[in-house]
């Protein structure tokens, strides 16, 4: 039978894997927006901006609103999955004192915040939301600008 160490090692890659699935699923949503988007903006360069424009633009606003939402939804799952390994983390650290494995960790933070100061605060799920939202504004400016033509 398994000791604790081994149900809590598997119960914690569980959740690590489970983040992962998370963000590999947020960038699946966001290479399939990028393309239909790109394919929408290709064809609106073709055929120019007119009222008809809009069979296009419009979705682009929704679809960019959309991607905004379930990016935020994806980092709030990832968080929770995190946190939940974080705290097995400490269950084993807790079990197996003698490994010392987290005395690693604050040096190599330290080390990794020092060479990258502005960019360590940039959360990478905001850039994400931000190109969303960027899809969603690029849509609404050729709406307008359909609508005023």
């Amino acid at each position: 039978m398994a000791d604790a160490s081994d149900v809590v090692l598997e119960i914690w890659r569980d959740q690590r894997q489970a983040a992962v699935h998370s963000e590999d699923q947020r960038a699946t949503l966001s290479n399939i927006v990028i393309l239909v988007v790109a394919a929408g903006l290709g064809l609106i360069s073709q055929r120019g901006i007119h009222a008809s424009t809009l069979v296009i633009s419009v979705p682009m606003i929704f679809l960019g609103l959309y991607g905004v939402l379930v990016c935020l939804k994806f980092r709030e799952r990832f968080e929770y999955h995190n946190t939940v390994a974080r705290q097995l983390r400490d269950q084993l650290t807790a079990l197996h004192p003698e490994l010392n494995v987290q005395s690693a960790w604050p040096a190599a933070l330290d080390r990794h915040q020092s060479r990258y100061p502005k960019l360590f605060r940039v959360r990478l799920y905001v850039l994400w939301a931000l190109l969303h939202a960027g899809v969603a504004l690029a849509g609404g400016i050729v709406s307008a600008y359909a609508l005023a033509k």
